[in-house]
Formats: C-alpha cells, sequence, structure tokens
C-alpha cells in the first residue's frame, strides 16, 4: 500500500483537527519520530500495525504510540469514519465523481479531504 505525500500531510492535519484514533492491528501508521529503527517495507516511515504489542513495546505506553504516529486510514477505515459522521454515501459517490477522483487515482485523498470537512470544530 502506498500513500501519497498528500495524503500523509493530510492525515497530519486531520490528527490536529482531532481526529480521534485508538491504535489497533489493520492499521497502517507514519512514524516521523522514528519509533521503529527498521526500514518502512512500504514507504517513507509507513508501518502496518500487525502485532499492537511490537509498537507498544517501542512506544513504552499507549499515549505515546498515539502522540508519535500518524494514522493512515485505509479507503475502508475512512469510509467507515465518514459514515459515523453522518455522511450519506451518496455525498461520497457525487464528490468522487465531481472531482474526478477514480481517474486521477485519488479517491482515498478526497476521502480524506472529505473527512477534514466533516470533522467537528474544536473548540
Amino acid at each position: 500500500m502506498r500513500y501519497s505525500a498528500e495524503e500523509i500531510q493530510l492525515a497530519h492535519e486531520l490528527k490536529a483537527a482531532g481526529l480521534p484514533w485508538q491504535p489497533e492491528p489493520g492499521h497502517f501508521v507514519w512514524d516521523g519520530e522514528p519509533l521503529i529503527e527498521h526500514d518502512s517495507p512500504f514507504h517513507n516511515r509507513v508501518f502496518f500495525i500487525l502485532d499492537l504489542k511490537h509498537f507498544l513495546r517501542r512506544s513504552e505506553s499507549m499515549d505515546h504510540l498515539i502522540a508519535s504516529m500518524v494514522w493512515l486510514p485505509t479507503w475502508q477505515q475512512v469510509r467507515e469514519l465518514l459514515a459515523g459522521l453522518n455522511v450519506s454515501a451518496d455525498a461520497i459517490q457525487s464528490r468522487l465523481i465531481e472531482s474526478n477522483a477514480l481517474a486521477n487515482g485519488n479517491e482515498r485523498l478526497v476521502l480524506y479531504q472529505m473527512l477534514m470537512e466533516a470533522l467537528p470544530e474544536r473548540s
């Protein structure tokens, strides 16, 4: 799985905007600290959480892991997040069509943008 620089940047912005995240197996993350001393099997410090205990051993606490990593939701995960924020499938479909996301190959980026717009304002 490859994440574009734009997707990684927007994931940072989602985190700063308060996107809730509880690390679990099946999540891709960007490790900028770095906590993981090995090269990424993917690219650009992107890792996949297969064994959460492995990540917790390096971070020493769940809070430190959450603070130091940036969650990179998959297409399916961001769709589930949008549904949880009451963004309809029709709205998603319309946005993907009007942005020509499928032809451009950037549908996950468009979904990230929609997620940023749907997040409640932080006070």
